[in-house]
C-alpha cells in the first residue's frame, strides 16, 4: 500500500490530468492566439514549459495552480467561486510543502485527496471517480489500521489485568503461609512480601501499550512488521 506521501504525490498527478484540459480551454476562450502568453508571464524563471515546437503547454500541479491563481479575475471568476479559490490557494500550499519534502500524515493526505476531488467535481473533470476511489482506499486503510491497533491495545490491557490478578494471589498466598507458620521474622517477611508486590502492581499499573505488538501486517505496505510503526513505510517517507 502506498505511503502517505505517496497518496499525495498521485492526487498531485491526478489533479494535473483533471484540470489541464479545463484551464486550457478556459484560457483559450478568454485570451485567444495569446493563452501561451499569458501563461508564461505567470512565472519569473526562464524554464520552457512548452512542448511540440511551442505549440502545446506542458502542465503540472504547480504551474495549474499559479495560473489559475493569477489568471483568476481575467479568467476563471466567471465559472468559479470563492470556494474553489480558497481549494486552489489551499492545493498551493500543499504542492509547495510536497516539493520542499515535507512529512505528510493520514489528515494531510486525505484532506488533500478531498480537496482535489471538490476541485475537479466543480470543473467537470472526467477522472473525478478515480480520485473518489484513492480517497475511499485511504479511508478504509486508516480505518483498518486504528481497528487492528485498537484490538491490540485491548488484548494488552486484558492481559495487564490478569498479570495483576496474579500478583495479588501470590502476593495473598505468601502472606497467609507466612501467617500460618509464623516464626521471629514472620513481620519482616510480611513487610518485604507487600513492598515487593505493590511495587510490581504499581508498575503494571503504570505500564503503557508498548510500541511492541507482535506480528502483524502493515496496512500500507503488506509487508510483515513487529512495531506499531512500519519501519518499511517511515524508511521510504523519509527518503
Amino acid at each position: 500500500m502506498a505511503t502517505y506521501r505517496e497518496r499525495v504525490s498521485t492526487a498531485l498527478d491526478l489533479l494535473t490530468v483533471g484540470l489541464a484540459p479545463y484551464v486550457e480551454d478556459k484560457l483559450r476562450a478568454i485570451h485567444r492566439d495569446n493563452w501561451m502568453r499569458a501563461v508564461k508571464g505567470s512565472f519569473r524563471d526562464d524554464r520552457d514549459r512548452t512542448t511540440a515546437g511551442g505549440k502545446e503547454f506542458d502542465w503540472d500541479a504547480h504551474s495549474l495552480l499559479t495560473v489559475m491563481w493569477d489568471q483568476w479575475n481575467s479568467v476563471f471568476r466567471h465559472d468559479l467561486g470563492h470556494y474553489e479559490r480558497s481549494l486552489v490557494s489551499e492545493l498551493r500550499e500543499f504542492r509547495n510543502r510536497w516539493a520542499h519534502q515535507q512529512a505528510f500524515d493520514f489528515d494531510d493526505a486525505f484532506r488533500i485527496l478531498d480537496s482535489v476531488h471538490r476541485l475537479l467535481t466543480s470543473v467537470n473533470a472526467e477522472n473525478v471517480s478515480v480520485i473518489q476511489r484513492e480517497k475511499s482506499d485511504l479511508l478504509e486503510s486508516h480505518v483498518a489500521e486504528e481497528v487492528n491497533n485498537q484490538v491490540q491495545k485491548t488484548a494488552f490491557q486484558r492481559n495487564k489485568s490478569w498479570v495483576i490478578v496474579i500478583y495479588g494471589l501470590c502476593c495473598g498466598l505468601i502472606i497467609a503461609h507466612a501467617i500460618l507458620y509464623s516464626n521471629e521474622g514472620t513481620i519482616t517477611l510480611i513487610s518485604f512480601v507487600l513492598l515487593v508486590f505493590i511495587y510490581l502492581i504499581y508498575q503494571q499499573f503504570k505500564m503503557a501499550a508498548p510500541l511492541l505488538y507482535g506480528p502483524r501486517e502493515c496496512s500500507r505496505c503488506h509487508r510483515i512488521v513487529y512495531r506499531k510503526p512500519c519501519p518499511y513505510c517511515k524508511s521510504v517517507s523519509e527518503n
